[in-house]
């Protein structure tokens, strides 16, 4: 089932997780067809304290597990079992990994609110080329233009999120020159982007001078799955320091008393399976010095398990944590 560079519009095994790497130029023109991609977004300019997020693509891609996968001549792949269910993990399916958007805002000759656009357009593109894209931050003011790239394609989203904080203020933020990652979902809410804000995890206290918090922004603790979830199309974004910190802490605004990783991936488990999820991203991990390899396959675990729940039929991912 191999496939060559030849034959092939991509690289098996030269992307994170052991997936197949490929162009971007390949996904727009047409030459590959694509049920979810993998972009890293390398990126800490919303950060007004310490930065250090834009390492986080870079940790998944040394840190991650390369699983042996098999990949036909269409990308399709297989060749890896689920050892407790004894099914194909992501069998059939076309996932690839484009690499990282270069983080351009490090020059100080490009405006930070340039690589926001860039990447609203390049999301935008994906939504209409891929069924799912997967976005590795980078810091969390990112979920901004992501999101708002996913909604000039589907239409305003149901925001579902896992945070240690609830990351919304009420000031006016029209555009992208002002955006924080302490705000993004004040932003998103102000140009319609999202319909409403679903934040789970959250457990650090919010300043008074943010509110008031509308009613399309809930925020509590403990996940709750929707009871009507509905039809709306929902973008999934995993703060990793929604982790607790004794667990994972890789992250730079770690917050105690948080989630067990088998509780968050049983959580982002349930959003993808049973929500109609248009985009993921999984940002604000960081370098931790006793820590990096830790953070890296914590992302490769969270990541694999929303690609799992994401694009597998209910009884393939019966094994799933």
């Amino acid at each position: 089932m191999a496939a060559t560079e030849a034959t092939a519009p991509f690289r098996p095994a030269a992307g994170v997780l052991g997936l197949p790497a490929a162009d971007l130029d390949a996904l727009l023109t047409g030459g590959l067809t694509a049920d979810a991609v993998v972009l890293g977004v390398p990126f800490d300019g919303g950060v007004p304290g310490l930065p250090g997020q834009r390492h986080g693509p870079e940790l998944l891609r040394h840190h991650s597990p390369s699983h042996p996968w098999e990949v036909d001549g269409a990308g399709r792949l297989g060749g890896v079992l689920d050892p407790v269910s004894r099914r194909g993990v992501l069998t059939g399916r076309r996932v690839f990994d484009l690499g990282d958007l270069g983080s351009v805002p490090i020059d100080p000759r490009v405006p930070r609110a340039a690589y926001y656009r860039t990447l609203r357009e390049l999301s935008a593109q994906l939504a209409d080329h891929t069924r799912v894209p997967v976005f590795i931050g980078g810091d969390h003011s990112v979920t901004g233009p992501i999101a708002t790239g996913l909604a000039d394609v589907h239409g305003p989203l149901d925001l579902v999120c896992f945070d240690a904080h609830l990351d919304f203020h009420s000031r006016p933020i029209p555009d992208f020159a002002d955006l924080t990652h302490a705000d993004f979902i004040g932003h998103l809410l102000q140009v319609g982007a999202i319909a409403r804000a679903d934040v789970h995890g959250v457990r650090a206290y919010l300043p008074a001078e943010a509110g008031p918090v509308p009613p399309e922004v809930t925020s509590r603790y403990a996940f709750e799955p929707a009871p009507h979830p509905g039809a709306a199309p929902v973008h999934l974004s995993v703060d990793l320091d929604v982790i607790d910190p004794a667990e994972f802490p890789g992250t730079g605004h770690p917050e105690p008393g948080g989630y067990r990783l088998r509780e968050l991936l049983a959580a982002v488990g349930h959003v993808c399976r049973t929500r109609r999820v248009v985009g993921v991203d999984i940002v604000e991990a960081t370098y931790e010095e006793h820590a990096n390899r830790v953070t890296g396959t914590t992302i490769a675990t969270v990541l694999m398990t929303c690609l799992r729940a994401l694009l597998e039929e209910p009884d393939e991912a019966e094994g799933d944590a």
